[in-house]
């Protein structure tokens, strides 16, 4: 059972996580959006595709990630820790996800969802000193079940919930 003032925090902080994941010898960390299911007790992230992220998720399905509320220093945040259960990739991916890609941008995102980002997204592919990995219709949706997540509020003490099958 997560602590109400986890899920509180969970539901509030907008800043996209550090998803992080390890190749060889060192960590490779990148900001993306993400999403807290409290129904399902998963997390769901939508990296862009096509990058060295996506391969290492195809290659190791334990993540860890985490972030700070505002990305300010001695503020509230958590880290988890957990298991890939569905990796999707591509176009057909998107359309699949609709409903939490909305979500997603709604809840978390500074964005916000409306029609005019398919504009936005169109006019952007057609600019040609833009990476393709960052269009929408080759990112990833990645639902990782935590394991254990580490978290602390601004007084910076931990609290630790370990999750159990």
């Amino acid at each position: 059972m997560i602590p109400a003032e986890l899920e509180e925090m969970l539901g509030e902080i907008r800043t996209p996580v550090m998803f992080a994941s390890v190749d060889r010898w060192y960590p490779h960390a990148t900001p993306m959006n993400w999403l807290w299911l409290k129904d399902e007790q998963i997390f769901w992230f939508n990296p862009a595709g096509g990058t060295r992220k996506i391969k290492l998720l195809q290659r190791n399905g334990h993540v860890c990630f985490g972030t700070l509320d505002e990305m300010k220093k001695d503020a509230r945040g958590f880290m988890v820790w957990g298991e890939i259960t569905r990796f999707e990739y591509g176009f057909w991916s998107l359309g699949r996800n609709r409903k939490i890609k909305k979500q997603m941008l709604t809840e978390k995102s500074q964005i916000k969802f409306n029609l005019g980002l398919l504009k936005f997204w169109r006019t952007y592919a057609r600019h040609p000193d833009i990476h393709y990995s960052t269009l929408p219709w080759v990112a990833a949706f990645v639902r990782v079940k935590p394991t254990r997540i580490v978290y602390w509020q601004d007084d910076g003490v931990e609290k630790e919930v370990v999750f159990s099958d």
